[in-house]
């Protein structure tokens, strides 16, 4: 085919790749915003997000096994498809504006009381950049477990954790949920500076997924509730300080690496996530959770 034979048009179809998946996922996140009154907004959020999750853990052993009968385009074609009809059942959906119920249950800031909670979500976007990037690269340089089965494990677990501590995102404040998820994330990727045996990797990708899976839907509903008119804008400036978490983040832990290897890297990310743990109690100054 010849798009697939030129690196400007691959690049080009990657571009297109991530607009949409930024923009399903922005527009997703702010119609369940839009659906949920504030009280239960952080289990909602914590069970779409679990969705996501269940895709992301199974997907690549069904696309890996499907690849050893079935050409690699074949994938892209089954991709395609489930996108296609991701847009048709998209436009079922009827989300109308915030209702004046949400809308008082929030605090009536602007956009520069975001500035904040976008600082906590990048640094704990960095710590997950961490384990996502780099455990290919750790299970090669020392072994004991293959990356595929990290990444079961932190799927597992993370799903798991949403699922069941989603009442708790509603009862607890965001200073407890972000010092509680900073903590176990950077637990696990401090477990994965010192090295150890297979089984303490197990552990540390456990930690990062209890992690992730507290800080994700706490963070996100916490910016819904400093915007509640503007739902759209809550969740973009979420994902904004999230992946300029991951994409800065990456950047520099690859510095750690070349200077301190892989203990250096994790070492690194175990304290970059822990310098969220000082604005867990402003967070909640600013904001009713």
């Amino acid at each position: 085919m010849p798009m697939t034979s030129s690196a400007p048009a691959l690049f080009a179809l990657r571009l297109l790749q991530t607009a949409g998946y930024v923009a399903f996922t922005t527009a997703g996140t702010a119609l369940v915003i839009r659906l949920t009154p504030p009280e239960i907004r952080g289990r909602r959020l914590a069970i779409f997000g679990a969705a996501a999750n269940v895709a992301l853990t199974l997907t690549p052993a069904v696309t890996s096994a499907a690849l050893a009968s079935a050409p690699v385009t074949a994938a892209f074609y089954v991709s395609g498809l489930l996108a296609l009809v991701a847009g048709v059942l998209a436009l079922r959906l009827r989300g109308g504006a915030p209702s004046e119920r949400a809308q008082a249950g929030g605090h009536q800031g602007t956009a520069r009381h975001l500035l904040l909670p976008m600082v906590a979500t990048a640094l704990v976007g960095a710590g997950f950049a961490a384990f996502l990037q780099f455990s290919p690269l750790l299970a090669e340089r020392r072994g004991g477990l293959a990356a595929g089965l990290l990444f079961t494990i932190y799927g597992l677990g993370i799903i798991a954790t949403r699922v069941l501590t989603g009442p708790l995102l509603d009862r607890w404040s965001i200073q407890r949920t972000l010092t509680l998820a900073a903590t176990l994330l950077a637990g696990g990727l401090g477990l994965l500076a010192l090295g150890g045996p297979p089984a303490g990797a197990a552990v540390a990708a456990l930690l990062v997924a209890v992690g992730s899976g507290l800080s994700h839907p706490a963070l996100l509903a916490h910016h819904a509730a400093l915007l509640p008119a503007a739902p759209g804008r809550a969740s973009a400036a979420f994902y904004i300080g999230f992946d300029l978490g991951i994409g800065l983040g990456s950047a520099l832990f690859g510095v750690a690496l070349e200077l301190g290897g892989l203990t250096g890297l994790y070492g690194a990310a175990a304290l970059l996530t822990l310098a969220a743990l000082p604005l867990a109690p402003l967070l909640g100054r600013i904001g009713v959770r």
